[in-house]
């Protein structure tokens, strides 16, 4: 009988698995791990291969700017004449004393809408206010016309400081939102009544650093006569030096001399502090219990400089130090050593100068330092 062919075995549609190249019998899950990291070692981009802490890869056109460590960030670049550029940690405050301004003026360092609630932004310029200008802050229902007759001068003369940025169409008698700044004109006020800090300080120079109190009485004679002020000295009673907790960044409110030496320029409308002459090297102390909440270079003329937060609404300067002997964020205990007599930023000759801000405000320091 005719037996049929069989038939060829039915072709199945999956497809076929790759060889395998290692048995599962052989290939246990550590050496499984081994060749999963020797292929990505071997396959991955060369460039990162080379990376690792710190270290930049060696192929430096094809490297990932991810990959790499996270940079120092670059120093703001310096601010032009006339500008002070913000830097980390500045506060309205602060800016206020590196520009020499009370803090009323200080609102008018930034722009006509500043909003005093809002941060400010770290490499931003501020412009110098003009020691002829002072700042007015706008309220709710005032027109340019009565701005401009509480400074004696006129709107012309308003529109005319760029820095307001005032609307072409603004009329003069047109009622102004409030919440904004405008520079005005400053009222001229008389010039200082001072000693010529200059000619006395070649006789300053001439004194032995071991000058004897004799020596020294003669020398206050020889400047009393030119018009100089000896000041400082022994004159910190006991009751301020009661014992406090090292960490207590409170002041008293009672001031001493921050160093001894001969008052060369009084506080006046132009120099709303005072200058105390004497030897380079001076030390120079602080004048009461308080927070440093700066201390290094100043690029607006105090050269080496020092502020103390009194944390009583009291705030001191200590400008043209030759040296700081604190930083930022120190506790200082009155009569601590702060720094030392210099000539640094824009200065003359040895001597210190000072400033009191009491609530923002420069205030005459003879009228709260106890002599």
């Amino acid at each position: 009988m005719h037996q049929p062919k069989p038939l060829p075995p039915m072709r199945s549609h999956r497809p076929q698995q790759a060889p395998q190249f290692f048995s599962k019998s052989r290939m246990p899950g550590a050496a499984l791990l081994c060749l999963s990291a020797w292929l990505l070692f071997m396959l991955w981009p060369a460039p990162l291969l080379s990376v690792s802490a710190g270290l930049q890869p060696l192929s430096q056109s094809a490297a990932s700017p991810l990959l790499l460590p996270t940079p120092t960030p670059s120093p703001l670049p310096p601010a032009p004449d006339g500008y002070l550029r913000v830097k980390p940690d500045d506060t309205l405050l602060t800016l206020a004393v590196e520009f020499g301004l009370d803090l009323a003026d200080a609102y008018c360092l930034a722009t006509p809408d500043f909003d005093p609630t809002s941060p400010l932004v770290i490499g931003d310029l501020l412009l110098r206010l003009p020691d002829d200008q002072q700042c007015h802050a706008v309220e709710t229902g005032e027109t340019l016309a009565g701005i401009a007759a509480l400074y004696a001068t006129t709107p012309a003369h308003l529109r005319g400081i760029a820095w307001n940025e005032l609307p072409a169409g603004l009329s003069d008698i047109m009622v102004l939102p409030g919440g904004g700044y405008l520079r005005v004109p400053r009222p001229a006020e008389p010039g200082p009544d001072e000693a010529d800090g200059d000619s006395l300080l070649p006789m300053i120079l001439r004194q032995p650093v071991g000058t004897t109190g004799e020596q020294l009485a003669s020398l206050d004679a020889a400047l009393a006569a030119q018009g100089a002020l000896p000041v400082g000295g022994a004159n910190r009673p006991d009751a301020l030096l009661v014992p406090v907790p090292a960490d207590w960044p409170y002041g008293s409110g009672s001031f001493v001399w921050p160093l001894y030496g001969w008052l060369t320029q009084d506080y006046h409308a132009g120099h709303r502090a005072i200058d105390v002459a004497a030897r380079p090297g001076t030390l120079v102390t602080a004048a009461d219990r308080g927070r440093v909440i700066r201390a290094g270079w100043s690029d607006q003329g105090y050269g080496n400089l020092v502020i103390i937060d009194h944390n009583i609404d009291y705030v001191t300067v200590y400008a043209h130090l030759s040296e700081v002997l604190v930083k930022e964020g120190d506790i200082v205990a009155l009569g601590a050593p702060i720094g030392r007599v210099g000539s640094t930023g824009n200065s003359t000759g040895p001597h210190l100068h000072f400033e009191i801000r009491d609530f923002g405000r420069r205030v005459d320091p003879v009228g709260v330092l106890m002599r």
